[in-house]
């Protein structure tokens, strides 16, 4: 083993001729990820390097696969890969975009069951990157919740991304184990997987979808056991039942992408994702405000970890029935309005800038004797409430009309 080989990977090391390693941030089965920063321009992404337990020539041979795949797909719900940095007598070193978030399986561990529309709007999200692969021919092959990331922007919004592609199958793949063996999560992958089957093709993803979409909706993954063994055994032989906490029209499309044969489930990831989205009677658009947390805090955008601290339950004030509410409600305040300005208009207040002075109507006051030129001043202190004057004499004679005609 060379010299470049057997350098050590920690904090402060510097691979690739112009990265410097931060700090650790994940170890999966292939590799470890880092944090780094480029010297040279100051941006910071993430470095993916092989895990030592993994053999040399294989590992080298997946990187430079998921290297190709990056350059293949452009999707927003798939990680970005940069670059292939292969150093002298080392593994090569994937650079790719660095995510601020948390996985899928960090969220599940924390709050266990999802809310059924975050739970569909990140299913959903998944299809979509799904649908863009398999568009070109590409199989994940490794759909979990450890696989999936919930990526946050500074401004709050939430992009679930389908990461590591280092088991995925492209049209002109040429990757395989050494001994044969079924590599993948074994509770994730697909019946017709486990048996080593030729005829693999895309519906093998949505068999995972539709068990990551379970463990959201209950808190708990269906062929979970004490050992990968059983947990193979648990796929080929299981059948799920329903839950009551998994509303009856989901269920019917849960349950098609568990089935056990391939020609059973939905026949494309965008079918799975129409139907999901139908049967919770919600659109794309609206699934997709329940992964908006609000922005995030200048102390968690300095923290690009996965380890990093969770952003709790998003926000769903600004929901697409509140909104429909709210436009009700303000056009019934504008006639409220504008009922009110007309029936000021109608009866005029005055102003009355002595308190003390209380305005009676002249039709209930008694007529004043004397010539009509002839003015009564009260004072405002002898002025009292209308309810307080007395009541005019019902038997004083009212004066008799003075006829004005020729003749009289």
């Amino acid at each position: 083993m060379t010299a470049a080989a057997s350098r050590p990977f920690e904090a402060g090391a510097r691979v690739g001729g112009k990265f410097a390693l931060v700090r650790l941030l994940a170890s999966g089965g292939m590799g470890d990820v880092w944090m780094a920063k480029n010297l040279v321009t100051g941006g910071v992404v993430a470095v993916k390097r092989c895990r030592d337990d993994v053999p040399g020539d294989e590992a080298s041979e997946r990187f430079r696969h998921e290297a190709r795949l990056g350059a293949m797909l452009s999707h927003r719900g798939i990680v970005r890969v940069f670059d292939l940095v292969e150093e002298p007598g080392g593994s090569p070193l994937l650079v790719m975009e660095l995510l601020r978030g948390e996985s899928l399986e960090r969220r599940l561990a924390a709050r266990g069951a999802l809310p059924e529309k975050e739970a569909i709007a990140i299913a959903v999200a998944v299809l979509a990157a799904l649908a863009h692969a398999h568009d070109h021919g590409v199989l994940h092959r490794d759909v979990s919740p450890a696989n999936v990331f919930l990526a946050v922007d500074p401004d709050g919004h939430v992009t679930p991304k389908l990461v590591d592609f280092g088991l995925a199958k492209a049209p002109t793949a040429s990757v395989h184990t050494a001994d044969g063996r079924v590599l993948g999560t074994p509770r994730y992958m697909a019946p017709e997987r486990i048996r080593g089957g030729r005829d693999i093709d895309t519906r093998s993803d949505l068999f995972a979808v539709g068990v990551v979409l379970y463990e959201m909706l209950t808190g708990t993954c269906p062929f979970s056991a004490s050992s990968p063994a059983a947990s193979l055994a648990a796929v080929l032989e299981v059948v799920v039942d329903p839950d009551p906490r998994i509303a009856p029209l989901v269920w019917i499309e849960l349950q098609r992408a568990l089935a056990k044969r391939p020609y059973e489930r939905q026949a494309t990831a965008r079918e799975f994702s129409n139907a999901l989205v139908a049967a919770c009677g919600e659109t794309e658009m609206s699934l997709a405000e329940c992964l908006h947390g609000g922005p995030v805090p200048e102390e968690a955008q300095a923290v690009p970890s996965q380890s990093g601290p969770s952003f709790g339950k998003t926000s769903t004030f600004f929901t697409p029935r509140s909104r429909a509410l709210l436009g009700l409600a303000i056009p019934a305040v504008a006639l409220f309005a504008l009922l009110a300005m007309l029936a000021f208009r109608r009866h005029p207040v005055e102003p009355n800038a002595n308190p003390a002075v209380v305005a009676v109507a002249p039709a209930q006051l008694p007529p004043l004797p004397g010539p009509a030129s002839e003015m009564m001043v009260i004072p405002p202190t002898s002025v009292s409430p209308p309810s307080a004057l007395p009541p005019r004499p019902s038997s004083r004679p009212h004066p008799k009309p003075i006829a004005t005609s020729p003749g009289f």
